[in-house]
């Protein structure tokens, strides 16, 4: 479990951020730096936000399994298959910067990640696993911040966000593949698959 967070390279936001982990899948335990790494991805996550969501928080980040995230997604959302991602916010968005005001950082909620289904979707889009489960902590901190995709311009709004934080990590863009090539806008609508 995490005990205190990491600064990501070039990224301050002034607040500190803090991931509980919780490991219940061996697989990921053969990810080196992983704690440090999401540590890092938190950082910056925060770092990028708008100012009155810069607030110290904690989120818990679940490392499991797909088939304990397919009971989640079955239990919380009625969808009875497993997925990459899943977040459950504490609190409403709205609520955040009054919560921020309080010495002690917010518990903004939960994240849990499918090692399998992360991996698999990691392969068939040709990116590093480390990168793609980054790119997912980051994606679902942004919706514990209230941040969704449901329509093309929160999609666009938020994909434009994930991708600035994760270059700020040295990282590529999420939504071009490794190669750094961006596909074409009616590719990217037509293929893109948002965790």
């Amino acid at each position: 479990m995490a005990k205190k967070s990491l600064p990501a390279a070039g990224v301050t936001s002034g607040f500190t951020s803090r991931l509980t982990l919780i490991v219940d899948a061996q697989g990921w335990k053969k990810i080196p730096r992983l704690n440090a790494r999401l540590q890092q991805a938190a950082a910056a996550t925060l770092a990028h936000l708008p100012a009155r969501l810069q607030i110290p928080f904690n989120a818990t980040l679940l490392l499991t399994g797909d088939a304990r995230v397919r009971r989640l997604n079955h239990d919380f959302r009625g969808i009875d298959k497993p997925t990459n991602v899943l977040s459950f916010p504490q609190f409403e968005p709205r609520r955040l910067p009054e919560l921020g005001k309080c010495p002690e950082p917010v518990e903004i909620g939960d994240i849990a990640i499918a090692l399998a289904y992360s991996s698999k979707e990691a392969k068939e889009n040709n990116k590093l696993l480390i990168n793609h489960i980054i790119h997912l902590v980051v994606h679902g901190l942004l919706h514990l911040f209230g941040y969704d995709h449901i329509m093309d311009a929160q999609a666009n709004r938020m994909e434009k966000l994930e991708t600035t934080i994760m270059r700020s990590l040295g990282l590529p863009d999420p939504y071009a593949g490794e190669a750094g090539a961006r596909p074409d806008a009616k590719a990217k609508k037509k293929n893109r698959r948002r965790p």
